[in-house]
């Protein structure tokens, strides 16, 4: 039986700071891009587990509930690379990748995109606070 899903909660007239860097118009520390989606380092990294990417599509997709398969697919298939690199460039005991739907699934940015964070033993990953990082502190990073 076919359902509805009510999925759309980016405002009128947003303006997707995902969509920017693409555009050239917000610089960041890009990881990879192929025809499906780019990588960068992450704005906000938690104090404990710098490193941390994120994985987005080219096409402005809001979530999982209306990103086409024939991209999500792709775009998985590049996680577990970013997840493996992340591995062995950080030394980092295990890696997080992880998606968030919705205000209420804590996602605020209204553009489909994963994380991937380095993880270590101990890391307090879920209580540690976010800070800003500079351009030129992603650019060391990446």
């Amino acid at each position: 039986m076919p359902f509805s899903i009510s999925h759309r909660h980016e405002p009128d007239g947003y303006i997707c700071p995902f969509c920017d860097i693409v555009r050239g118009s917000d610089q960041t520390a890009m990881i990879w891009r192929d025809d499906n989606c780019i990588a960068f380092l992450a704005l906000h990294q938690s104090s404990t587990n710098h490193g941390s990417l994120l994985l987005r599509p080219l096409g402005h997709f809001e979530n999982i509930y209306v990103l086409p398969e024939f991209i999500g697919a792709p775009c998985f298939g590049v996680s577990k690379k970013l997840a493996l690199a992340v591995k062995a460039a950080h030394g980092c005991d295990g890696v997080t990748v992880r998606k968030h739907n919705e205000p209420a699934g804590s996602q605020d940015v209204w553009h489909y995109h994963v994380h991937v964070v380095p993880r270590f033993e101990n890391d307090r990953f879920c209580s540690a606070r976010l800070h800003l990082l500079s351009l030129e502190q992603r650019i060391s990073l990446a």
